[in-house]
């Protein structure tokens, strides 16, 4: 058993590597945690992810990084101190939905990451990898170098790899009733100048077909 976690997540805290793995129980999907220095692999440096599924890239290095008020951002010129795996199946039912009977099957990974220069801020990040998808969130430890914070902008980044087909619900303004058409555009036209407006506002979630993925 010791051996197939191995396997599944790479080494716990014995080592201190750039990057961290995590793999979905099928083994199909892989999200990678890493720290680059100019864009190549370092022991310190900006905190990144990236995706595969069944070893095609989904996408591609993307900055993990908070904005903090008063403070540099968080997630840049970080070390992974420790990574510890784990894994869960359970079933629970649902009142309504589409499905009565609900699997909760996943693997998962704590990744805790220090800054390499003083104050040594510390942030963790808690990934779970399942056969149809990957999530993850930031923790922010307690710790005496931040007892209190003010969260100004998440600079999380996704870089799908191929420019996508996107399944868009276009809102009118921010006080809506979260109800309008989906429109089909390719991913490129968000950073576009020719293409949707800054002014659009795109709810969330948002699905996006990847070619070449499956």
């Amino acid at each position: 058993m010791f051996a197939l976690l191995l396997e599944l997540f790479g080494n716990s805290t014995a080592a201190q590597p750039a990057r961290a793995t995590l793999k979905s129980p099928n083994g199909q999907i892989v999200i990678g945690f890493e720290t680059l220095e100019k864009d190549q692999p370092s022991a310190s440096g900006q905190l990144s992810y990236s995706v595969t599924f069944e070893g095609k890239p989904l996408i591609d290095q993307s900055k993990l990084e908070l904005e903090l008020q008063g403070f540099r951002p968080l997630g840049s010129g970080v070390r992974i101190l420790a990574q510890t795996p784990s894994q869960n199946d359970d079933s629970y039912r649902l009142v309504t939905g589409k499905a009565s009977d609900v699997r909760n099957h996943y693997n998962a990974l704590r990744i805790d990451c220090e800054e390499a220069a003083f104050p040594n801020r510390k942030l963790t990040i808690e990934a779970r990898a399942y056969d149809d998808g990957v999530a993850f969130r930031y923790v922010v430890p307690d710790q005496t170098a931040v007892r209190e914070f003010r969260e100004t902008q998440e600079q999380t980044e996704f870089r799908i790899s191929k420019d996508a087909t996107v399944y868009a619900l276009v809102l009118p303004h921010y006080r809506t009733m979260y109800e309008s058409e989906y429109i089909k555009l390719s991913a490129s036209a968000f950073g576009n100048p020719n293409g949707l407006s800054t002014k659009v506002l795109i709810g969330c979630p948002l699905l996006m077909q990847v070619p070449g993925t499956g």
